[in-house]
């Protein structure tokens, strides 16, 4: 335990809020004038040179994880581990210093191990604990220009080690320039998980608004100050009504600082401002620049040019699940791109642009389902694609509520006595599929598809027709007739 942490936590007798609050305050070597998450720590008592740091962890890491007991051993037998040799492996590698440099390294390079981390280092196995070993939970590690921020959080106490590990990280943005924070965004993440164990959404979000201005106006432009920007905008895009009406104004602002330049956006970075624009836009209702946020999106195919990049860093923005362009019964929201092709075909019906609409089920399998892609690509298969279509829907219900093609009558039977009850399991997912659906149907029966229309009604009413969005494609369809005569 670093001797400042020692001192905090006698000082404070473990408790957050005021008493730590106070205790850090009596540390404060300078007043600083700006007050955004309250009194904060001088960062030479943090920081600890290379061989402390390394010690530090490879000695509480052995203290705490170094041996497996009675305990551990029973949370341990239902895995594949070697047990009976399992302390031995652990004293070898421990005092091993090819051992020691690669749990340090491993730290440099993740910030953050837990007893899993050393069990996967140690014995190349991965294992999954659902309680923390040895009273240790995790050992934190960033390098800050040439010295490392260590920190502790150990099992007893933990909301005080989680609250000293936020006040510490808000001390280093505070007094540190950003270019000698390592994985600088990581640690502002971690911090943003920290406050959102103490504080409201709300309230997290304006402390990490205020600490990213704060440190634009400390430090010269850079690539990492451009990453800080388009994570607050994250932050507030997951933050709320009342920080999602901001994100227009955020990304005008972002696109003006970060449009040019030796920082310029990178296409994957606007392509995420993009989606979240095309988003933004259709919860606001505004059917033309969803249109136009939609196209940009899906020509040349820029969301699935940059879609393992960006969600593998920003995963809390795109809805990840696989798609599943076979698939026609399904929440449409939970796949970025199922979802772009989602509203955009939405807006385009709104905008009464039917033949477009038509356009995008013709070329993208993943507008609708594979069966109906097949439908107007496979001219040969017309008749057989339309018998799919109706199979696609039943294995579909099928996998829903049985997760298994194996009771398809029985699982329709469940689902027809279920989907429409607000209340159900199955509410989200059939609302999803009836909007769309009708919104298929609209623009079908406007472009005279009237063979695939049919079919399509038919399924629609056998399996999943919600009376509000039915009168509406009724009213439709008599309202056009009425036009066309």
């Amino acid at each position: 335990m670093l001797k400042i942490d020692e001192q905090l936590l006698n000082e404070s007798k473990g408790l957050i809020g005021q008493p730590l609050e106070d205790a850090i305050f009596n540390f404060q070597s300078k007043e600083i004038d700006v007050d955004i998450f309250g009194a904060i720590l001088p960062t030479e008592p943090l920081l600890v040179n290379f061989e402390k740091a390394k010690d530090l962890v490879v000695s509480i890491a052995q203290k705490h994880w170094g041996e497996v007991d009675l305990f551990l051993h029973a949370t341990l037998q239902k895995t594949s581990l070697d047990l009976e040799n399992a302390n031995q492996r652990l004293i070898s590698y421990f005092s091993s210093p090819q051992g020691t440099k690669a749990l340090f390294d491993y730290l440099l390079v993740h910030n953050t191990m837990e007893f899993e981390n050393l069990i996967s280092l140690v014995f190349g196995k991965e294992v999954k604990l659902s309680k923390s070993v040895g009273g240790l939970r995790q050992i934190h590690l960033y390098k800050i220009g040439k010295k490392y921020f260590l920190h502790i959080i150990y099992n007893d106490r933990s909301p005080f080690w989680n609250m000293l590990f936020a006040k510490k990280i808000y001390s280093i943005f505070m007094q540190t320039p950003v270019e000698d924070i390592q994985n600088a965004t990581q640690l502002l993440k971690q911090f943003k998980s920290l406050l959102e164990q103490f504080h409201t959404l709300n309230q997290s979000v304006i402390i990490i608004n205020q600490l990213i201005s704060y440190i634009d106006n400390e430090n010269i432009r850079s690539y990492q100050l451009k990453e800080f920007h388009l994570f607050n905008l994250i932050v507030h895009y997951n933050g709320g009504k009342r920080h999602f009406r901001k994100l227009n104004t955020m990304i005008e602002e972002i696109i003006i600082n970060w449009g040019k330049g030796k920082w310029a956006l990178s296409e994957k970075e606007y392509t995420l401002l993009i989606y979240i624009q095309a988003i933004t836009a259709y919860k606001q209702s505004h059917v033309e620049k969803v249109i136009e946020y939609g196209k940009y999106l899906i020509t040349k195919d820029r969301l699935i040019n940059h879609a393992i990049e960006l969600l593998l860093e920003y995963s809390d923005v795109l809805p990840s699940l696989k798609p599943e362009p076979s698939t026609l019964v399904k929440r449409y929201d939970k796949n970025y791109l199922e979802h772009i092709f989602f509203i955009l075909i939405d807006a385009l019906v709104q905008n009464k642009q039917f033949n477009e609409v038509v356009q995008l089920i013709q070329q993208h399998e993943i507008a609708s389902c594979t069966s109906i892609y097949e439908y107007f690509n496979i001219p040969e298969m017309k008749q057989e694609s339309l018998f799919k279509i109706e199979a696609t829907v039943q294995r579909d219900l099928a996998y829903i509520v049985h997760n298994s093609p194996q009771y398809v009558w029985h699982s329709i039977e469940v689902w027809l006595q279920h989907y429409q009850n607000k209340e159900g399991p199955y509410y989200e997912i059939s609302e999803m599929t009836s909007r769309h659906l009708c919104n298929l149907l609209k623009a079908l029966f406007a472009t005279e598809q009237y063979e695939l229309f049919e079919k399509l009604m038919e399924i629609y009413n056998k399996y999943l027709k919600i009376i509000p969005h039915f009168d509406d494609l009724r009213d439709f369809v008599s309202q056009y007739v009425q036009i066309k005569q």
